[in-house]
């Protein structure tokens, strides 16, 4: 399903990601953890050509994107693979919550405008916020505005579920209610690829775990290898850092 292969990303002369490689199955979830700066982000950007490596490959589903030799649309067809979620949820503040999702679907998906709104008003109805749709998003709270944008990349139907860190911009009430819907789609056997640094969470639905640093990744296996029967001083450090500062908060 996902087939990534020895991908290079440099910005500024720095590699961000070095010689990066990994696989997953369809209906699988694979989970990337690790310290601030480590490339996790990146690494999860390229997937959606949001990020363009120098090279290597990516293939989702039957798109092989080389990086070293690509054309715009080569970077359009491996965009349609997938959809991604945001840390800081990346709505249209000028558009009502109805219409943030129904804009895709309408220019991307080329569905009209009835389609576009019977979509979004199901999806809507699943996460019981159909009464916020002519709302904007900043008459709503973070895990709403979150919700809404899972959803929103939901709607699209994509091979592929793209997460990057969404639930770190929230309260702990918020926290939890995005959880819950993650871990519903997740049972339903979306695709998903997760940065997180819910590492219980991670843990809990994950099918596979990567632990990057310093561009690489380190180690990757179930979610027990990494983390608990891994002997690496490394993971148990940065592990060590996560409890710390979940404690301190």
């Amino acid at each position: 399903m996902i087939n990534v292969k020895h991908l290079i990303h440099k910005y500024n002369q720095n590699t961000i990601l070095n010689d990066v490689s990994f696989a997953q199955e369809q209906g699988t979830v694979t989970a990337i953890i690790g310290p601030s700066g480590s490339g996790k982000t990146t690494l999860l950007r390229t997937l959606n050509a949001l990020a363009l490596p120098e090279s290597g490959t990516i293939t989702i589903g039957d798109e092989t994107f080389n990086a070293s030799k690509h054309t715009k649309k080569d970077i359009t067809k491996l965009r349609q693979k997938s959809a991604m979620v945001f840390q800081n949820y990346n709505l249209f503040k000028n558009k009502t919550i109805l219409e943030n999702i129904t804009v895709g679907l309408i220019h991307g998906k080329n569905h009209s405008t009835t389609q576009a709104k019977e979509i979004a008003l199901s999806y809507l109805e699943r996460v019981n916020l159909l009464n916020q749709k002519d709302k904007y998003p900043i008459q709503l709270s973070g895990g709403q505005s979150q919700r809404i944008g899972i959803i929103r990349a939901l709607a699209l139907n994509p091979d592929v579920l793209l997460l990057d860190e969404p639930t770190s911009a929230l309260d702990p009430e918020s926290i939890q209610s995005v959880l819950s819907l993650i871990k519903s789609i997740a049972q339903e056997g979306m695709t998903m690829v997760l940065v997180t640094h819910e590492i219980e969470f991670a843990k809990a639905i994950a099918d596979q775990m990567i632990f990057i640093d310093d561009g690489q990744i380190i180690h990757h296996g179930t979610p027990q290898e990494v983390l608990d029967n891994s002997k690496s001083e490394r993971i148990q450090r940065f592990l060590n850092k996560v409890i710390t500062e979940r404690d301190n908060q």
